[in-house]
């Protein structure tokens, strides 16, 4: 069947559609593709560890397949993702997910705080489960040759999320390097924006109560234990404080001059790119945890693979 392009399965349901099969056969026309028809069985079955935030946006984007099941440890930032596949089976720890749903799971997105990336990502490949892990990949360099190592092993499909590098710009800018039009290149000058989470804290404030939303402890996951806090009065004013100060900054540049767009672009939000504010920057999440140089501690665990 494969010869002809349409497989066993679509034959099989073909048969039974009365007159959905043209005259000339199907190579005439592709008739069930015509008719809007394609069998639940040919779709992968996806489950995501995160339902809210970098999570969300990416499942958005494999809608055309089955959203099968979810892991949040935060039910509340999950809510964007269990409310939009609300048939999807809903989990905190994505671990008790793959033992109860991993016979109908295909692959897996996995859009949470970095420091659990590795670990979340070899848990699912051992139960040969394929992989979009966001950005950045690992926290270190031996995390990132574990996951190879990995993939290899269990023979999965996997991939980074890396959208500025899979930008067209990008994509133009190497053509240009290497096509020689603009000579040798010795030297690169790269420009970066501010960054859209706070950063440069000088200490911790004290402990505040879990949200009853929460699992404090599966969010930490291999990172050292610690109190949680949402932050202090002070640690709010800095915040404030410190989007006040990005938002100068970018009438401090005339409109056209070199970086102006790139500060309008992070200081006109709030303090916060991505339509973030003031409100999404606890101490440690959704976003505060990008403030420690991506690092939350030592492992508790001794990665295998």
């Amino acid at each position: 069947m494969s010869d002809q392009g349409i497989s066993r399965r679509h034959f099989l349901c073909g048969a039974l559609l009365t007159g959905a099969i043209p005259a000339g056969g199907f190579g005439s026309v592709p008739s069930l593709k015509f008719l809007g028809y394609q069998s639940p069985n040919e779709k992968l079955n996806i489950a995501g560890i995160g339902a809210g935030g970098q999570a969300f946006g990416v499942l958005r984007q494999c809608e055309t397949e089955n959203i099968v099941a979810l892991a949040d440890v935060d039910w509340q930032r999950g809510q964007p993702g269990f409310q939009r596949w609300e048939k999807a089976a809903k989990f905190k720890d994505f671990r008790q997910m793959l033992d109860k749903e991993g016979k109908n799971i295909d692959a897996v997105v996995i859009g949470i705080p970095d420091h659990n990336h590795t670990f979340a990502a070899l848990w699912c490949m051992q139960r040969g489960k394929g992989v979009y892990v966001e950005k950045p990949l690992t926290r270190i360099a031996s995390e990132a040759r574990l996951l190879a190592q990995a993939a290899a092993k269990y023979k999965v499909a996997t991939q980074m999320g890396n959208q500025g590098y899979s930008h067209e710009a990008t994509r133009v800018a190497c053509e240009i390097i290497w096509s020689g039009e603009i000579g040798e290149v010795r030297e690169v000058h790269a420009y970066r924006g501010m960054t859209s989470w706070p950063q440069g804290m000088t200490k911790t404030p004290p402990p505040t109560p879990v949200p009853d939303t929460l699992d404090w402890n599966l969010w930490l996951g291999t990172a050292a234990d610690r109190p949680f806090t949402a932050g202090d009065q002070e640690y709010q004013d800095w915040v404030v404080a410190r989007s006040a100060r990005n938002r100068g900054a970018r009438g401090s540049l005339a409109p056209g001059a070199p970086g102006a767009a790139a500060v309008e672009a992070q200081a006109g939000r709030g303090g916060g790119g991505g339509g973030m504010g003031e409100q999404d920057f606890g101490y440690y999440l959704p976003f505060g945890f990008t403030s420690w140089a991506r690092h939350t501690g030592p492992y508790s665990w001794i990665p295998s693979i």
